[in-house]
């Protein structure tokens, strides 16, 4: 976290801002989080003291810019709809300048370290997301963002990169180029299928569903999903966000892969749909899965597993994390592979 983006005396502002109350002595500290590629996020606690004695507070302070500037004016909006309820409470939000915001969050404390491994919490997901969508749908009016326009350049420049990764730093990818071409190519007409599926349309949707994003945490004695990282909500395909999640999630656990159809299904059943998978319904699940493949995610695994041995060096990329990139870049062109296979 910059310096001047997050100091003391900012930090000290706000929380007697909020609270009413003086820090007490050398009682602040602030810890860097991990962040986006376009955020930094740092961890604040400290100790206050008042008319109700010392009590301590923690909270969470996120610089966004460039890419992800839009997330404040997300937050802003989504804390004046029923959607506040899947995510962080917005405590504050400052302006530092153009493009640049200071967000103050609410700090989730999450109830277990990787809760996935349990199929319950999975499917939980599935039922917040289902939850979200159907009641948010049109009730947030989000910041402008030309996705369909960004999604297809994104593609093509995935695309020109695939063309030129070495065939041995990612074996999948020499089976899989063709359908890529295919996939490139007809992405605006699959867009359009996908957004137009009925019953489910079109909703707000969080745009970027991945274990590293959604956090269980214990309130009232209930374990509830929460989501983070706003920053590419928008109106889309809600099965843009089931497909994200149940892809992600399916490298990472097994059983969430051998259950894929089940989970499915059972988003659909909390939607008060039935949980048929019929063949259009499949179909437009691949269709939005691709899109979530080319919008960035196949790019950022090719670019790593196919960088030359001393461009990986120079940037700190082990030999270890080139594999990993080569397996996730080989995933998810097996979601391109399906999604060609449907529209064909």
């Amino acid at each position: 976290m910059t310096r001047d983006a997050l100091d003391r005396a900012a930090v000290q502002a706000f929380l007697f801002a909020l609270h009413g109350a003086e820090l007490g002595d050398g009682t602040i500290e602030i810890r860097r989080l991990q962040g986006g590629l376009c955020s930094e996020v740092a961890l604040v606690t400290a100790r206050l003291r008042g008319g109700a004695g010392r009590r301590d507070v923690a909270l969470v302070a996120k610089l966004v810019h460039g890419a992800t500037a839009r997330e404040a004016a997300v937050y802003r909006r989504l804390s004046r709809s029923v959607a506040r309820r899947f995510s962080p409470e917005l405590l504050g939000a400052q302006r530092l300048g153009r493009g640049r915001w200071l967000l103050y969050l609410e700090r989730i404390e999450p109830a277990h370290p990787w809760p996935w491994a349990d199929s319950a919490h999975t499917a939980q997901v599935l039922d917040r997301l289902a939850r979200f969508h159907g009641e948010t749908a049109p009730r947030a009016a989000l910041p402008a963002w030309d996705y369909e326009a960004e999604n297809v350049a994104a593609a093509q420049g995935t695309l020109a990169l695939a063309e030129r990764v070495p065939r041995g730093a990612v074996p999948a990818l020499s089976r899989a180029l063709p359908a890529l071409r295919r996939v490139v190519a007809a992405l605006p007409a699959m867009r359009r299928r996908l957004l137009a599926f009925e019953p489910l349309g079109s909703a707000v949707i969080h745009g970027d569903v991945h274990p590293g994003n959604v956090m269980i945490r214990r309130r009232d004695g209930v374990a509830e999903p929460v989501l983070l990282d706003w920053a590419r909500a928008r109106v889309g395909s809600p099965l843009e966000d089931v497909s994200s999640w149940l892809q992600a999630l399916g490298y990472w656990e097994p059983e969430a892969r051998r259950r894929h159809d089940t989970l499915l299904a059972g988003y659909l059943a909390a939607r008060g749909l039935s949980p048929v998978l019929t063949r259009p319904l499949r179909d437009a699940y691949w269709f939005g899965a691709a899109s979530n493949a080319l919008a960035g995610a196949l790019g950022y695994h090719l670019s790593i597993a196919g960088a030359s041995a001393g461009d990986a060096a120079a940037a700190g990329v082990s030999p270890d994390a080139r594999a990993a990139a080569a397996r996730n870049a080989a995933d998810w062109l097996r979601v391109i592979r399906r999604a060609d296979a449907c529209w064909r």
